[in-house]
């Protein structure tokens, strides 16, 4: 038995210990407890070592190189940060809601990321009349106009051209043209056809057929730029109704018999006569109190505008009928022959007698209020 075991035996036997054998007991106890603070100490150690390797792992793993692309730019960023909106907001990287950042802001970081920042642009937008102001990413006009959903017909027109390189405040205009055809018909107009009649009395004129209108269909092509109409083309055209001629025939015949006897006119009309008197006195025609008469006004003289005697005839040749005519169209002094009444001359004017017309004087105003209105056939005679 080793004197360590004997001594620890004697221990729990209760037997008294010399001195000697206590000093080595004491100096065993003082190394032991040396041993145990040195065993925490190192426990202790192990353990922060443990725990700084742990740490050193956690912040290598969280600390991140990342790379942000702007334009042709690129730079180089290290960050803790855990999102890519965490990070933007870290390096004060400003993103407008216009703006657009691949990966999206909740994405988290990975080491050797790429964000990608695309700045919009403002551009004004002129289209269908209206004009707005929109943010786009878009590099040329095509991929603007694509990333509006502007879709163009194969006529519209773009300014600038649709490969051309898009820049801040610039203004990208649509105009809209648009080409469609419409059918429209025309009235053709109708030609006259003049043949003369020797049947006919010189002056008149007979219709033997009225005429009508052609109609053409024509095939127009319109242009419209931005709603509003800017050329237009016949393209095609057709006749479906031709135009039917109007014939007209004139009369040759200078001649009338009257009596056994031949006499000669210039022309012949037809014209609407009426009635008249002197308004003289004697002749029963109403007069107002200004001493106008009905017939012939302040003019009521007695006389006619040439100057003879108002008088009453009774259509021969020796003493022709006085009639009021216009002198644009019966000359005045003019012989002419009134079918159913016979000679008259033209000595007379009045404010009512105008174109086609004559008024027949009469002595009695009843007798001229009874002849009433008639169409007659006038001769006018020639020298």
């Amino acid at each position: 038995m080793s004197p360590r075991e004997k001594r620890d035996k004697n221990i729990s036997e209760g037997v008294i210990m010399e001195e000697s054998d206590v000093e080595p007991l004491c100096r065993q106890k003082e190394e032991n407890k040396e041993g145990n603070r040195k065993r925490k100490i190192l426990e202790v150690f192990c353990l922060f070592l443990l725990v700084a390797l742990v740490l050193t792992c956690f912040f290598i793993q969280q600390y991140k190189a990342v790379f942000v692309v702007e334009g042709e730019e690129k730079k180089q960023f290290f960050t803790f940060s855990r999102t890519v909106g965490q990070f933007l907001e870290e390096k004060g990287l400003e993103v407008s809601v216009y703006d657009k950042v691949f990966p999206c802001k909740e994405e988290k970081l990975k080491d050797g990321n790429i964000i990608l920042i695309r700045r919009a642009m403002p551009v004004t937008l002129i289209v269908d009349g209206n004009v707005q102001e929109v943010w786009t990413h878009s590099l040329t006009v095509a991929d603007f106009l694509q990333e509006k959903g502007l879709r163009l017909g194969k006529e519209d027109l773009v300014f600038p051209a649709l490969g051309q390189l898009l820049s801040p405040e610039e203004a990208v205009q649509v105009i809209r043209i648009i080409k469609e055809k419409q059918i429209e018909r025309e009235t053709i107009p109708f030609s006259t056809v003049r043949v003369n009649n020797p049947q006919l009395d010189q002056g008149m004129v007979r219709v033997m057929n009225e005429g009508s209108e052609g109609i053409r269909e024509n095939i127009i092509e319109l242009v419209l730029q931005d709603g509003e109409e800017i050329s237009r083309e016949v393209i095609s055209s057709q006749v479906i109704k031709e135009p039917v001629k109007r014939v007209l025939e004139y009369g040759e015949n200078n001649s009338f018999s009257r009596s056994g006897r031949v006499y000669e006119f210039e022309k012949s009309l037809e014209v609407m006569a009426t009635a008249y008197c002197p308004g003289t006195p004697g002749s029963g025609c109403p007069v107002d109190e200004r001493g106008a008469s009905r017939c012939t006004g302040f003019n009521n003289d007695g006389y006619t505008y040439t100057g003879i005697k108002a008088v009453a005839g009774n259509g021969t040749l020796e003493k022709p009928h006085i009639i009021a005519v216009d002198p644009a169209v019966v000359p005045l002094k003019s012989l002419v022959f009134i079918e159913g009444y016979g000679f008259a001359r033209a000595e007379d004017t009045g404010s009512a007698i105008k174109g086609n017309s004559i008024d027949l004087l009469f002595d009695q105003h009843d007798d001229a209020y009874m002849f009433g209105r008639k169409t007659l056939k006038v001769y006018i005679l020639s020298h």
